[in-house]
């Protein structure tokens, strides 16, 4: 799992729009053992969120404004570490909210999982969560909170950087593969250097540069890490 998490904080820093952080969080959440995962954001009453949560679920928490009682959001801004939590753990008589809260999630799918919050600038909070239908995660393979907080801090500042870059034509997006090998490129690392580092075969390293080289207009490597540094996205 280390390495899943090291994969994570590397394409996180190499992407270079939202699809691409999209999907190295889903792979990571899959091969974690997890259905979902969340990115949320608060500062006071304002929150931004990053998920793939359903869309219905996702509707019912902004409008009711859940993050005031989500109990994960309350514990992870008391605790400010990593920790695991299940629905069923929460209030389930009556007709409170908290109740209601709770039985949406479940009803939707989130009902225990896993949250690394960070504390951020001027009051507000980062947090990650990955989430599962089951009564209790398995988060067996998620113990390395040191590199859980640098995944949520690269994905954190990515966010901000991406929400600040040139917009780049969509048919010359890199795949989250080729980002990573250009960044690696970038990085003075020849084809069976970054084979290495990344657990891909050597072949396919040189696939994923052929790839993006194309997709850039690029006709040598030192040509395509300079175009995409012009475009931001190393």
């Amino acid at each position: 799992m280390d390495a899943d998490l090291r994969s994570l904080i590397d394409m996180a820093e190499a992407a270079h729009d939202e699809r691409m952080i999209k999907s190295a969080l889903k792979s990571f959440a899959i091969s974690s053992g997890f259905e979902r995962f969340a990115y949320l954001q608060t500062a006071g009453a304002e929150i931004r969120t990053f998920n793939s949560y359903p869309v219905g679920w996702q509707d019912i928490y902004l409008v009711s404004q859940y993050s005031r009682i989500d109990p994960v959001v309350t514990e992870a801004k008391r605790r400010m570490q990593m920790f695991s939590w299940t629905a069923d753990d929460w209030p389930a008589r009556g007709n409170s909210e908290l109740k209601r809260f709770r039985d949406q999630a479940i009803e939707y799918g989130i009902r225990s999982g896993v949250t690394i919050p960070v504390e951020g600038s001027f009051g507000s909070t980062m947090m990650l969560t990955f989430a599962s239908s089951e009564k209790k995660a398995d988060i067996s393979k998620l113990q390395d909170r040191q590199k859980a907080i640098q995944a949520v801090m690269a994905i954190h500042y990515r966010l901000k950087i991406i929400a600040a870059a040139t917009i780049v034509a969509p048919k010359r997006l890199l795949s989250p593969r080729e980002a990573v090998c250009l960044m690696w490129a970038a990085k003075g690392k020849n084809g069976p250097e970054t084979a290495m580092l990344t657990g891909i075969n050597a072949r396919t390293v040189q696939h994923y540069l052929d790839s993006a080289r194309r997709k850039l207009e690029a006709a040598t490597v030192p040509q395509l890490v300079a175009i995409a540094k012009d475009h931001g996205l190393v």
